[in-house]
């Protein structure tokens, strides 16, 4: 219950600061998904101790489908969001062999950039995990 709450209040805080202007979609979209498994693996340790077929338990599971539901139509939405961003996006091309090849050049750089910036988020996502089975 304490990984839900804590997902929660990091969806909320993504939430606002997109609605704010410093926020992005994307960690929007990242606390959803993050609320919605964290609410399933609660559910399912709730199957395990709970009686299966009690009134608690299919309230329960009733409220889990719809926290599933709208976790996903917000990533949904948030990524419907970023699609029209990417659509949006104009880039200038120059015609001539030099500037090209500067931009080419550029694009290469940014490519490798974001790329390292990836595998170092890879990297913390890993230890965080590890550190998280260790502790609990």
């Amino acid at each position: 219950a304490r990984y839900v709450a804590s997902a929660c209040h990091v969806l909320c805080d993504a939430a606002n600061g997109l609605v704010q202007g410093y926020g992005t979609e994307e960690k929007l979209i990242s606390s959803a998904k993050q609320v919605s498994s964290n609410t399933a693996a609660l559910l399912v340790a709730c199957k395990v101790k709970a009686d299966f077929m009690s009134q608690s338990m299919a309230r329960l599971q009733t409220a889990g489908n719809a926290v599933k539901r709208a976790t996903d139509a917000l990533v949904r939405s948030a990524q419907r969001a970023v699609e029209m961003q990417q659509e949006d996006k104009y880039f200038e091309v120059s015609m001539r062999v030099v500037p090209g090849s500067a931009q080419e050049i550029k694009c290469k750089e940014v490519i490798l950039t974001k790329e390292r910036e990836l595998d170092e988020a890879r990297n913390r996502l890993k230890a965080i995990r590890l550190y998280i089975h260790i502790c609990f």
